[in-house]
């Protein structure tokens, strides 16, 4: 339970220097829309820096977890204003974990109105 509540904590105010506390440093992350994993701390931050410069609002919300062994479920519901206007849409992430850390991820949700939004 503890790392659902720093996912949580990490999410609700997402900052590119916190992924730490959630992150392992070898990370990989399958990512919708993106051919190839994501590899690494610094990529993952990186990637959380361009977010938050697109949506700097963007928060996440946790709506359920469950956990088998070292794997985690999260599904969650993203907030953040898109195109001008308030956005929300939900998504689940699948971890496995390492350390109490995320090693393997694989995101999820529908990205069909984010990019009708920015277009």
């Amino acid at each position: 339970m503890d790392f659902v509540q720093r996912w949580s904590d990490f999410w609700a105010k997402p900052d590119p220097a916190g992924v730490h506390t959630i992150a392992h440093p070898d990370i990989v992350m399958n990512w919708p829309a993106v051919d190839e994993p994501l590899r690494g701390l610094p990529v993952w931050e990186a990637r959380i820096a361009g977010m938050l410069q697109r949506f700097p609002d963007l928060v996440l919300r946790v709506t359920g977890h469950a956990f088998n062994g070292d794997l985690c479920f999260i599904s969650w519901q993203a907030s953040a204003t898109v195109g001008g206007r308030p956005a929300t849409w939900e998504g689940i992430d699948r971890m496995i974990l390492r350390d109490d850390r995320v090693i393997e991820s694989m995101v999820a949700f529908d990205t069909y109105d984010l990019r009708a939004a920015t277009a």
